[in-house]
């Protein structure tokens, strides 16, 4: 048996793996047999909002919300008054060392910034970048072969996503940094 810092004792910890269709709504159903079973809490998998379609939530793309696939704030909050109505404590996996780079990069809106903006963008810290490997940009491994022959091939184009210039690769769009101009998709 473990003592929480709460002073609660642990005795058995249930993980369960949330995901959209056995979100919290699903996870409140079970909190009844979780408790005759002898459970003390509950171990929630990542509840941040990841990435659309997520299977395990460690594919964070906004700290700042609960996910909305799961039932969002108000389902966790449910879930915990659930789980507290049968004397089961909860515990919540937020991985904040986690972000994901999703296929619409702008779904991650720090990293969107950071690819924008670079050292000046406000969540620049958040990352683990090696500034002076690129001359001071970011650098991400997205093409699947050398520059000149994606260049060549007309597979990088210019576009624009929500007013804002953006470099387009497959089903990807980057950001364009400001101040950036000219309409060369290569300069």
């Amino acid at each position: 048996m473990t003592e929480t810092s709460t002073g609660v004792s642990m005795t058995a910890a249930y993980r369960l793996q949330l995901q959209a269709g056995a979100g919290f709504d699903f996870a409140r159903r079970i909190v009844p047999y979780l408790a005759d079973l002898g459970v003390s809490h509950l171990y929630l998998s990542p509840v941040l909002q990841s990435v659309p379609g997520s299977l395990h939530g460690y594919d964070v793309v906004d700290h700042s919300r609960v996910s909305a696939a799961l039932g969002g704030e108000e389902g966790l909050v449910a879930l915990a008054a659930t789980a507290h109505d049968h004397g089961l404590g909860v515990i919540c996996d937020v991985v904040p060392n986690h972000m994901a780079v999703p296929s619409a990069t702008y779904l991650n809106s720090p990293l969107w910034r950071v690819l924008r903006d670079g050292r000046a963008a406000e969540a620049a810290s958040w990352f683990d970048i090696e500034w002076d490997l690129c001359d001071g940009r970011v650098g991400l491994p997205f093409l699947d072969r050398p520059l000149g022959a994606v260049l060549a091939a007309g597979e990088l184009t210019l576009g624009t996503h929500q007013g804002a210039p953006v470099v387009c690769y497959r089903d990807q769009v980057f950001p364009v940094a400001e101040g950036t101009s000219g309409g060369d998709v290569g300069h």
